[in-house]
Parts: structure tokens; sequence; C-alpha cells
């Protein structure tokens, strides 16, 4: 749907968006503030956010207009929290009185259904990180959830242009699919400074330690670089079951283990020390690692798997190989390692395509847009 700019200009004026995060770790709360700092710029938002939010004093601290909603911190406490009607009550309350235009969820999240339900007369946008569920993480709850979400949102944002087509398989019609790429993550330079000298030829793994992300291809990469390159060494940074690798790093040299969650002031002192970050996913929709890469201008060896060739520009901002080939991934790393002014360009020009493309004000823009666009079909379809 294309809006005029004279509608778009009327709606500047006065459109009202409600901002629901209700996402509790992980990058999305991150991805959630810096669209929600860059949107309120633009329109007048509510913002409502999980108490159980892991950067809550990061949000206070933003100047936001914030309602803080108490959720949940584990299964027992879901349960509890969702079958609390005054809590709901309160929150329908509080959105009424606000008024929105539109409802926008920057991420999905159990709650979304149901807060959608509240106020079933405003349209809504939802911002859908993952179509299809990764390897290994496939849940009912959660895939029912989707369904109910996509099928109560007026447009449905995706983050790669790959996704196109499975969007419309889940029932979402092209007119009502935008595409706005994963925003940039200088977020995690704002904080202390770390030396960055130490050890070099490292290659950083960083990040939640599921079965889509490959860890047992570049596992079994790793000798074959160290064949070529002996000083290289490891960094595996990040939560999850190690379990299934266990025997596999044991046969290994030189690789370093940092397995828990990473709070956001040690990110730096890991990218830091990176020559190259790998993401040998073999499944992905689109990975927030490499925009971190790049905010510290390190280079991405990834696959050629969902949206990644999209973020990762094969011989520009780094390398991308075949899901799944040990050799290939390997041939990478060795290429880069040995070449330490290629790679610094190719992490200069990340950069450059972080900042240039995926800036929060460009990203936000097109957010404003989307929910823009989401009014002024409801306003159309009204007799």
């Amino acid at each position: 749907m294309v809006v005029s700019k004279k509608v778009m200009q009327h709606m500047r004026s006065d459109l009202k968006i409600a901002f629901i995060y209700l996402g509790r770790r992980g990058g999305g709360a991150v991805y959630a503030l810096e669209v929600a700092r860059a949107l309120h710029k633009k329109a007048k938002c509510l913002v409502i956010i999980s108490q159980q939010v892991w950067n809550l004093k990061v949000w206070r601290d933003s100047g936001l207009p914030l309602l803080e909603i108490p959720t949940y911190q584990n299964p027992l406490s879901f349960v509890f929290s969702t079958l609390n009607i005054a809590n709901h009550l309160t929150l329908r309350n509080k959105l009424s009185n606000f008024d929105p235009d539109v409802l926008y969820y920057p991420m999905l999240d159990l709650w979304t259904p149901l807060v959608n339900w509240l106020m079933p007369k405003v349209p809504k946008v939802l911002t859908l990180h993952d179509p299809v569920q990764h390897y290994g993480e496939r849940n009912l709850i959660l895939a029912i959830v989707q369904w109910l979400a996509i099928r109560q949102s007026s447009r449905v944002i995706l983050l790669s242009r790959s996704f196109i087509e499975k969007g419309k398989r889940l029932g979402i019609s092209s007119d009502c699919i935008d595409v706005i790429p994963l925003g940039e993550f200088s977020y995690y330079t704002r904080f202390g400074k770390v030396d960055p000298k130490g050890p070099k030829s490292t290659i950083l793994f960083f990040g939640r330690i599921l079965p889509y992300k490959g860890l047992n291809i570049l596992l079994d990469a790793f000798p074959l670089i160290k064949e070529r390159i002996p000083e290289a060494r490891l960094l595996i940074i990040g939560s999850g079951n190690l379990k299934p690798y266990k025997e596999r790093l044991q046969n290994l040299h030189d690789v370093i283990v940092v397995n828990r969650w990473i709070a956001d002031d040690e990110v730096a002192s890991f990218f830091q020390q990176a020559d190259i970050l790998v993401a040998p996913y073999i499944d992905a929709s689109q990975s927030g690692v490499i925009p971190i890469a790049y905010a510290f201008k390190v280079p991405v060896i990834a696959t050629r798997v969902g949206g990644l060739s999209e973020q990762v520009e094969d011989g520009k901002t780094g390398l991308l190989v075949n899901a799944g080939d040990v050799a290939a991934l390997a041939e990478a790393c060795v290429c880069l390692l040995s070449n330490p002014s290629w790679a610094t360009s190719l992490g200069e020009a990340g950069y450059q395509k972080a900042i240039r493309e995926w800036n929060w004000d460009r990203i936000a823009e097109l957010v404003y847009e989307s929910c823009a666009k989401a009014v002024f079909a409801r306003h159309k379809s009204r007799p």
C-alpha cells in the first residue's frame, strides 16, 4: 500500500503509537529499546514494557514515557500472571486512556494475542523476527501464539526479504508485509572500553548456543584452521547446552569457553579481541550478532541461509560459505586471518553499512510508515 505524502504529513502530527514490548531477555530487549527511542522522536508514544525485562534500568533512564507491567520470570509465574485478570484490566484501562491509533510490537511474545484481544478495534503492527521456528527449537505453543498474532495484525514487518514467500504461506497478504532490516548495535560500544591488545588470529563465536547455530561445524573446522594458522584461537561465548559438543572440545587446543549469560558491559571485551566473527548457522532468519560485530568493525564469516546473505555482503563486509561445509568455513577463516589488512577493510565496510543502512532513525521512520499504513487502511475501510 502506498500512502500519499499529504496523508503521511497529516498523520505525522497526531499519530499515537502504543509501543508494546513484554520480552525479558536477549538481544530483542536492546532492539526494542533502540526502536522506541527513535520512534518517540517521530510520534506520540506510550511505551509498555515488562517489569522483568533484564535491562530495566536502561529503559528507566531513557526518558521514554514508560508503563511497566508485571509479567513473569518463570513458567509458574507466567501461569499466575496470565490468569491475573486485574492486571489485564489495568493494562486495558491504561491503553484506553492513551487512546492509541495503533499497537506496535517490536517482537512477538506470549502475551501478544492477549493484549490484542484487549483492544480489538485498534490496528496492530507486528515485527516478526522468526517467521519459521529454528531447527531444534520447535515449540507448539509459540507456533499457536504466532498464528493468532499474525491473524490479529493489520501489517507484519519482516527483517529480511528472503522470508516474504514464507510470510505469504503463513497467511500474510503481500500488501500487508513491510521489510525493515535489523538495526545497528553500537549500543554495546557505549560501555567501558577495554584494551583490545592481546593474542591475534582470534575467531569469535558469540551468542546463545543452540542447535541451529552450527557450532559443531565450526569445531570441526578449527583443526583445519590450526594446521595453517598455528596461533589461531577460538572464543566461544554465550549461554546454552555444551554437552553435545563436549567430545569435540576435549580434543581441541586454544579454545576459550565462557558458557553463561553475557552482560551488556562485558560484550565489548570479547568483540575487541576478535579478528573475525563466525556465524556458521545451518538455519537462520537473521542474526543480531552480525550488527554487533559491525559496530566493533569486525568482519563476519557467515553461511548462506535465511537473511544472513542480506546482512553480510560477500567480499565486501565479510565472507559467505555454504551451510555445513567444514572445508569452506576453514578456508574462509584462514583467508581472513592470513590477510589482516583485507579483514580490516571488510570490518570497516561492515561498520559503514550499519551506520548508513541500519541506523535507528531510518529504522524508526520505516516503522512509522508501516504504522501509518495500518491506520490509513483502517480509516479507509470504515463506511
